[in-house]
């Protein structure tokens, strides 16, 4: 008997411990060179999720969300709504072990998936294991969760950034899409319950600048559980793929409350950690006076002078959009770095900055 238990104790625990019924994201993500250059520094980051019960407490807040934007009954039923609200409503799988597959090696990740599911980590993958591939702009590393029994995994990608070059920082909402930030109803029923809406020339804008060189990074204050509908449009209205940056949230958190608070939380932090794993690049930021664009790209451009190499800001009809704004949210940064536009078509003729 003491034999057997000995046997197992030593038995190697699984790599993994995702469950039938188990959905994991793998969301688009970075990659940077090690100082010594013999490896690429590799952030993996994902969801795991899986149907869960309607709760009341779930039903209440779908309800104060429905009376919010005067939705109908109907409105509720339709394939679309049910399509966005899917993930809010899903069970988080916290305390799962994830394995990823990346080339011929399956990597196990050092923490378990958090409270809401997220798992996030960094992974060095020798230089000469990565083949060349991806756009001009990067090399791509293909990426998949190992599992055996979870709903088909779907696989992902980390972008490898050369030390040098042009990356492009775009927000999403009334930048490339039009969501209406402006009025809460609006924003959420452009959200839930209508087909996202493009600004006309941004994908083809944004197609030149990839094939320029330019790598692309999708940073919004929209959530994760978003993330693959937002990707999905992108991609059918033909933008450059890149990486993608969401906001952490929780239905728990209260839906409408912290949904519009982080709208107002701002994406300053998460540009700074992009601008710091890459201090020799360049940026070009975009975005719109929607929300704190103009602030936050103010502030990064004077606290990186050497990076943020431009600031393209899209007015909106507010009342928001005044001159006053604009000069109290860029002050101390060269006028000529910054350019205000309304249509995409004003950008036909902004040059890309040299690519250092």
């Amino acid at each position: 008997m003491s034999l057997l238990l000995d046997v197992m104790r030593r038995r190697p625990r699984p790599l993994t411990d995702l469950a039938d019924g188990d959905r994991v994201v793998l969301f688009p993500s970075l990659g940077q060179l090690s100082t010594d250059q013999r490896h690429w520094i590799v952030q993996i980051h994902g969801d795991v999720s899986a149907a869960g019960h309607m709760t009341l407490g779930k039903r209440l807040l779908l309800k104060l969300l429905q009376r919010t934007m005067r939705a109908t009954n109907d409105d509720f039923a339709s394939p679309l709504f049910q399509q966005r609200i899917a993930r809010f409503v899903a069970q988080d799988r916290p305390g799962k072990r994830i394995a990823v597959r990346i080339g011929e090696a399956v990597v196990p990740l050092p923490k378990t998936t958090r409270r809401n599911g997220h798992f996030q980590s960094l992974v060095k993958v020798p230089c000469e294991e990565v083949a060349e591939s991806g756009s001009p702009a990067a090399q791509e590393l293909p990426l998949a969760v190992h599992s055996l029994t979870c709903e088909a995994p779907l696989p992902g990608r980390a972008f490898l950034l050369a030390p040098r070059g042009l990356s492009v920082i775009s927000d999403i909402d009334d930048t490339l899409k039009h969501s209406f930030v402006a009025c809460k109803r609006t924003l959420l029923a452009n959200t839930f319950l209508r087909p996202f809406e493009t600004i006309p020339g941004m994908a083809g804008l944004f197609r030149d600048w990839a094939a320029a060189g330019a790598a692309i990074h999708y940073v919004s204050s929209s959530p994760w559980q978003l993330y693959q509908h937002l990707a999905e449009h992108l991609q059918a209205e033909g933008f450059p793929d890149g990486s993608f940056h969401l906001r952490a949230f929780r239905l728990r958190d209260h839906l409408l409350r912290r949904l519009l608070m982080l709208r107002r939380s701002g994406k300053i932090g998460v540009i700074r950690n992009i601008l710091r794993m890459y201090p020799q690049r360049r940026f070009l930021l975009i975005g719109d006076s929607g929300e704190h664009d103009p602030e936050i790209y103010g502030a990064l451009a004077r606290r990186f002078p050497q990076q943020v190499a431009g600031v393209l800001i899209r007015q909106l009809d507010d009342p928001r959009s005044s001159p006053q704004r604009f000069t109290k949210a860029f002050r101390h940064v060269d006028p000529l770095l910054v350019r205000l536009y309304r249509d995409s078509g004003e950008l036909s003729a902004v040059r890309l900055p040299e690519m250092a």
